[in-house]
């Protein structure tokens, strides 16, 4: 009979040990739940909240405001692509000037290194399309994509050559302006 007893308490001891264990795993798994929950709530309220700054922000902005930011910078990009690839002897010094308006002082010196031209060439630069790539023009960095006819005259030869190309042009407004800072050939 003692063992009788014996073996029914640690039945009895088994089932508490597993209903104790089996509680135990719930009540985390629930506490994991809620703790999940919880910081899906956060997370829905911030972005709700970025939502709404963002919508503010939409309708503060003006169409005429964008409208001139996005024509200030068709107009610089135009005069970069006009000094920065159309070669002459004759206007380099006017171009030069006129390259520290419009794209970054380094930029600058890699076009017009020298104090005058010595190249025997001449350039045209014909059909400039240009396709604004950034949808919000009040960040202050923009990306531009360029495409145009480029040709190369030989003043020795009479010999001409056309070349298309195609730029990513990279903006950065400064102080009101728009300034050219760097731009890569697209392939």
């Amino acid at each position: 009979m003692n063992r009788r007893v014996l073996f029914v308490l640690f039945v009895v001891l088994l089932i508490v040990l597993t209903s104790v264990n089996i509680y135990a795993a719930r009540t985390e798994l629930s506490d994991d739940l809620q703790e999940s929950l919880h910081q899906l709530k956060v997370k829905t309220e911030k972005v709700m909240e970025e939502n709404t700054e963002l919508e503010m922000t939409l309708q503060k902005q003006e169409p005429a405001d964008i409208q001139a930011r996005y024509d200030a910078l068709v107009k610089q990009v135009s005069v970069f692509i006009e000094v920065a690839f159309k070669q002459n002897k004759e206007t380099y010094q006017e171009r030069k000037k006129e390259a520290h308006k419009v794209m970054s002082k380094d930029l600058a010196a890699t076009f017009f290194p020298t104090a005058n031209y010595k190249g025997d060439r001449k350039t045209e630069v014909g059909e400039v399309e240009i396709f604004i790539k950034t949808g919000n023009l009040k960040n202050n960095k923009a990306s531009v994509l360029v495409k145009f006819k480029h040709t190369l005259y030989s003043l020795q030869s009479d010999q001409q050559q056309v070349s298309p190309v195609f730029l990513n042009i990279k903006v950065h407004r400064e102080e009101g302006q728009w300034k050219i800072t760097d731009f890569q050939d697209v392939e």
